[in-house]
């Protein structure tokens, strides 16, 4: 059986998730929102930004799975996106490989998909790519990978409640293709677009991701963007809220109060 990847989160992930996603608001929105996902967190203030921290918590999972530092690929991501000007051509860069990390919500089959067990004639069987996605951004993609948390959102369990992400297999794009598109699952279930439809027995155990075979790509992003004004001020942003995680972590870790330097006191 293949097996999943779980990947704790470390503590800050939804912190900076939730302030990479409300600075790159003022450019552009989310394209495709989960109305199901919406449902369970309407009451939280950060609903509008609910499917960007769900991406970004994949991108830091996926990094940490990949050995490469999760703040290193954020802090890049800021400087090839010009500031959060635009979206990026990627989630993780790994090996000459571009990397598009998925996360879904999967109800009540969630277990069978992170255990992969789950059958591609049932509910949430296959995984997604819808087709306008797929025009968009495949030609920069290499290898998408999919995974979940650990439950399905309900009343009980929120964004801001995740502890893990659950790495349940990748694709790389040349398999994709060879998949027409359809607004029907195997399972009967009608899609609002023609989506690529991918039977979860067709992804490639997890663990394989870190032998990939090299694309030849090259990541690079423009070395002008580090002492660009906008852009400092992002990552002290991200700075300050690592930091203060790193107070709370010595906090409990030695139970004792920590001195905390005056110019984080006044941030």
């Amino acid at each position: 059986m293949r097996k999943t990847a779980k990947i704790s989160l470390p503590n800050w992930a939804f912190n900076i998730a939730l302030k990479i996603a409300e600075l790159r608001s003022a450019h552009f929105q989310n394209r495709f929102r989960n109305k199901k996902i919406i449902s369970f967190h309407k009451n939280e203030l950060y609903i509008e930004h609910i499917e960007s921290i769900m991406g970004y918590l994949g991108d830091i999972a996926c990094a940490i799975f990949l050995n490469i530092d999760p703040k290193v690929v954020l802090k890049e991501m800021v400087y090839s996106t010009d500031c959060l000007t635009h979206r990026d051509e990627c989630d993780v860069f790994f090996n000459g490989c571009s990397i598009d990390v998925k996360l879904e919500d999967y109800d009540g089959y969630q277990d069978k998909v992170i255990n992969n067990t789950i059958k591609k004639n049932e509910p949430y069987g296959c995984r997604l790519i819808n087709k306008a996605q797929w025009e968009q951004n495949s030609k920069n993609i290499d290898i998408y990978v999919f995974g979940a948390f650990d439950y399905n959102f309900s009343d009980n369990f929120k964004l801001h409640n995740v502890k893990n992400v659950n790495l349940i297999g990748f694709i790389e794009k040349k398999d994709v293709e060879k998949y027409e598109f359809s607004d029907t699952t195997p399972a009967g279930r009608k899609l609002p677009t023609e989506t690529k439809i991918i039977p979860n027995d067709d992804l490639k155990d997890i663990n394989l991701l870190k032998n990939i075979q090299n694309h030849n790509r090259t990541f690079a992003y423009n070395n002008c963007n580090i002492k660009k004004h906008e852009c400092i001020v992002i990552i002290n942003e991200l700075e300050k809220i690592w930091n203060q995680e790193n107070i709370e972590e010595i906090k409990n870790k030695e139970g004792k109060a920590v001195d905390i330097p005056e110019q984080q006191k006044n941030n």
